[in-house]
This record gives C-alpha cells, sequence and structure tokens, in this order.
C-alpha cells in the first residue's frame, strides 16, 4: 500500500522531474531528499502529553518542489529505505528547533537580518510567519536557486527574501554579493548552517565560524545543526548519502571549533531532543545556537 503522503502526478509532470532529477550533482540531489522528508514530517512525528511536544512541520511549499524535482518512483524508493524513520525524525527535530529559535530571536531581540547559507530547499521565507521587516538571504548554488524559483516563485514570501549563488567555500565572494544586496553588517543577523558542516573539511568549517564571526556585529545569533559520526556511519551501511566528508568529527569537536572562532554558544544535546519531542534520534543530532 502506498504511503499517505505520497503524490503521483500525471506523464508529463513525471517527465519533467525526471529530467530535472538527472540534472542534480550528489549534494543538491540530497538537498531534494531532506526536502522529502521535510514533507513527510507534515504529517507529524512523537506524540504530544503533558511532558513532550509533538513536531508537525506544515510545510506544504515543498511539496510544490518535489513535484517538480523528484521522480515518483524515486520518491517510493527511498520512502522504503530502512533509514527513512530516522531521517524524518532527525530532519522533523532540526526543523521545529531550528524555526522556533529563529521566530524567537527575530521577535523577542528584534534582529532582522537573516542567511541561511547551503539553503537548498529551505521554504522558511514562505513558511514562517515573521515579524514585519525581515530580510531573508539565501545562498546555494544556481541550480537549486533556479528550481526553487521555477516551483514557488509565484507565491509572496512572508519577509524579503532576496536568493544570491554562492557557497561556503567560498565565503568572501557571499559577503560581497550580500552587500550588493543590502546585506549591514553593521546590525546583528541570525545565521543558519543547517546539514553542512558534515559535507566540509574540519579546517574549512573553522575557517567558516571564524569568517562569519568576522563579518558580523554583537548581538548576532548562529544555530548550526550537527549530526554524531553514528549517522554517517548508517548512512553508508544502510542509506543513499555516500559523499559525506570522511573526517566526520563528532559534535563536540565542532563546538570547541565554534567556541575557537569567537562565538559564545551552548549545544542542546541529543537526548535532550528525543526527551522533548518523545522520539529515537539514535543520538545522532545536536544543535548549537551562539551569540557573537
Amino acid at each position: 500500500m502506498a504511503a499517505p503522503y505520497m503524490y503521483y502526478t500525471d506523464a508529463a509532470t513525471q517527465q519533467q522531474s525526471r529530467k530535472v532529477w538527472s540534472l542534480f550533482n550528489s549534494v543538491e540531489a540530497e538537498a531534494l531528499v531532506n526536502a522529502l522528508r521535510r514533507w513527510q514530517s507534515s504529517f507529524g512525528i512523537g506524540r504530544s502529553t503533558s511532558k513532550h511536544v509533538k513536531t508537525t512541520v506544515n510545510d506544504p511549499y515543498v511539496r510544490l518542489i518535489l513535484d517538480r524535482c523528484l521522480p515518483s518512483e524515486v520518491e517510493a524508493q527511498l520512502c522504503k529505505e530502512p533509514l527513512d524513520r530516522l531521517m524524518q525524525n532527525v530532519i522533523a527535530v532540526r526543523t521545529s528547533v531550528i524555526d522556533e529559535h529563529l521566530l524567537q530571536w527575530s521577535k523577542g531581540e528584534g534582529i532582522s537580518q537573516v542567511v541561511i547559507l547551503a539553503s537548498g530547499f529551505d521554504t522558511r521565507a514562505w513558511r514562517l510567519r515573521w515579524p514585519p521587516g525581515v530580510s531573508l538571504y539565501e545562498v546555494d548554488s544556481a541550480m537549486i536557486m533556479n528550481q526553487k524559483y521555477t516551483a514557488l516563485g509565484d507565491i509572496q514570501p512572508n519577509c524579503h527574501r532576496l536568493a544570491l549563488i554562492g557557497d561556503v567555500f567560498n565565503l568572501p565572494q557571499v559577503f560581497r554579493s550580500l552587500k550588493g544586496l543590502g546585506f549591514d553588517a553593521s546590525k546583528p543577523c541570525m545565521w543558519l548552517v543547517e546539514d553542512v558542516v558534515e559535507y566540509m573539511l574540519p579546517e574549512l568549517a573553522s575557517e567558516m565560524f571564524a569568517t562569519i564571526a568576522a563579518h558580523c556585529c554583537a548581538g548576532s545569533r548562529l544555530i548550526v545543526t550537527l549530526s554524531d559520526v553514528r549517522l554517517r556511519d548508517l548512512l553508508k551501511r544502510y542509506g543513499h548519502a555516500m559523499h559525506l566528508i570522511e573526517d566526520y568529527e563528532p559534535a563536540g569537536v565542532v563546538l570547541n571549533r565554534i567556541l575557537g572562532a569567537g562565538w559564545k554558544a551552548d549545544m542542546i544535546l541529543s537526548g535532550e531532543l528525543e526527551s522533548k519531542y518523545d522520539v529515537d534520534l539514535h543520538t545522532c543530532l545536536y544543535i548549537v545556537r551562539a551569540r557573537k
């Protein structure tokens, strides 16, 4: 029996999605798979009790992206993977935690600039109810931006969204582009680094955190998602992601890199997240919150 969250489209749409899917590189394809997990999470995980919070990611926008880019046969295969439930849980929890913090910082602290590095198929510009005056900058490849624009370009976002072509391996150029689009380094900013560190060599991750710190002012915020080495090993054994960095560092080591780059930071442990959301994350997810 087909999963209740799968959609089936006509032949023309299927042909288009197969063509688009074939054009993605491995990292771009992984971003689309993460979007699928977020769509699956729209149906809820865990349970809501007096002690636990049920996490449901309400993201109808991502379905429009999936219909354009992900062939139904690929989606069906992904939904049968041994790690399907674990990846749903990881992405649902990390999405919920990130959403909570970004809205808290924007509404409670008045931070009106958001930069999402390697944004992938992130839909927070549309999905979240941002306060007035927020500018959200997404940074990723031309392929990602083109497909997202084609799928969602006719839908008005809930903030001032600006998309730019760039990557985390050339941050000086990213900062020049941000400035050209109106980014003000003299004002606090929220930086989101979600599911990025796992694809970087350790020394490049340190350089990224230091560069961000050098280009933002006091009061800026940083949120980073980290995975345990166990998740890398599980993905290599059972999953589809074969391009993760071999020198995959434990979350505590990455936290020290963030601290060493000049941030004041703490880390939400996987056990805390499992307890709050009543899901089994296999101790694979950690989230760092930092302040400049």
